[in-house]
């Protein structure tokens, strides 16, 4: 769970819009923005429990799945990778635990635009703990196709522009 305090006022416009956003325009926000400048914002996703199951899918495998299978255990990890690898985790439970929503929207990880992130490191890192079967089935549904901008419709990125820069 992330602090108000860890938002600058960009982040503040963009958790404030995920809040209330569609379940589509959430699943497009994950699927578009950059997962490298950090989780914080996508765990505001993932913490909503009207988040579909589809969205939660897709940020297990574009937070890296296959490389962090190489760890059995958090232990294992480097310092900088436990938070993700604790995240994949929490992904995992709820997904497993029919946490997630469904609201009709399809993600399938291995034929996402046509990249297949199941296959992704399998030949760079031997695989210490096991991907669940039921994480490589794709959610069936319709696919988002929103046009957008890092995964945020064009008018939320424009403010978000202006506050960074």
């Amino acid at each position: 769970m992330t602090e108000e305090s860890d938002f600058d006022a960009a982040d503040l416009l963009v958790r404030d819009f995920l809040r209330t956003a569609t379940p589509q325009q959430r699943h497009a926000y994950v699927c578009g923005t950059n997962l490298d400048d950090g989780t914080a914002l996508v765990e505001v996703v993932l913490d909503d429990p009207t988040t579909d199951r589809a969205t939660a899918l897709a940020a297990y495998w574009l937070l890296g799945a296959g490389y962090y299978a190489q760890y059995a255990s958090v232990d294992d990890a480097a310092d900088y990778e436990r938070p993700r690898w604790e995240l994949l985790r929490r992904i995992e439970d709820r997904f497993l635990a029919g946490e997630y929503a469904d609201h009709g929207i399809g993600f399938d990880p291995t034929d996402d635009d046509g990249d297949d992130w199941t296959e992704d490191y399998l030949d760079d890192e031997p695989v210490a703990r096991a991907i669940p079967p039921v994480m490589l089935v794709a959610a069936p549904g319709e696919p988002v196709d929103d046009e957008t901008e890092d995964g945020l419709p064009l008018d939320v990125y424009a403010r978000y522009a202006a506050l960074v820069g």
